[in-house]
Formats: structure tokens, sequence, C-alpha cells
């Protein structure tokens, strides 16, 4: 349930090409366009459905109310927003993958490392998007 408008579809497209292609990375796939874009579509839909059906923001929202008032309330917020996301992103992929067989050991193979990438990923997204606002 997040505001849909072309910088959302943006960001969501960003984090889908950054968690694919390092979740690629991370475990040794051969990159090919064959398998890459597969993974991409499948991190941007994920992505795309779970902001239809479940109030991601307002979970970072009430997760970093408990630092209300302070600066760095925002960057919490993300965090949790992201750990939503590329936890529910990668293991997607990981079954998408795996079919399933061994589906906890693929997936926590790189979810912590994409858990940080993601982050660091919707800090900037953040930041842009931060920017893009107060210009007007």
């Amino acid at each position: 349930m997040c505001p849909w408008n072309k910088w959302t579809i943006l960001q969501d497209l960003v984090l889908a090409v950054v968690i694919n292609t390092s979740a690629m990375a991370l475990s040794g796939a051969p990159f090919s366009i064959a398998s890459w874009f597969p993974g991409t579509s499948t991190a941007f839909c994920t992505n795309v459905l779970l902001q239809l059906v479940l109030p991601v923001p307002a979970a970072g929202r009430a997760a970093s109310g408990c630092v209300e008032g302070r600066s760095w309330r925002p960057v919490l917020s993300v965090f949790v927003e992201n750990l939503i996301f590329v936890t529910l992103i990668s293991l997607t992929m990981a079954y998408m993958q795996t079919e399933g067989a061994h589906l906890l050991k693929v997936w926590l193979a790189t979810y912590p490392q994409l858990v940080c990438i993601g982050y660091a990923t919707s800090l900037v997204l953040f930041a842009v998007g931060n920017r893009r606002t107060f210009k007007g």
C-alpha cells in the first residue's frame, strides 16, 4: 500500500536490479540475459505485489515511532521497510531457484548480504527522493 507514481515504480525497478544482480554475484550464478532478466522480473513483480497487499511504509513508521522527533527516524523506518521487502523478495527468488529443495540453505547463504546491499540502496533512493521533493 505505497503511493503509486513514476518514482515508486523507478525505485522498485532499481531495487529489483540491485537485489537480483547481487544475489547472482553472491551465489556465483553465471550471468546471462536468459538468467538475469527472469530473476529481475521476479524481484520487480514480487516487490510490486507486496506493495499492493502489505502496509510496509506504515510498518516502518510504526517501528520507528519509538524515536519520534529524532533526525534519524527515517533511517530506522527505511531499514524496517527494506528488511520486509528484501526478506520477501529474496525468499521468493530463492524459492524460484530451488523449487523448495534446500530453500532455507540457499536463501540464508545470501540473505544477510542482500539485506545490507538493499538497505544501502534504499538509503540512496530515500536521499534522492528527498532531494527531488525539496527541489519541487
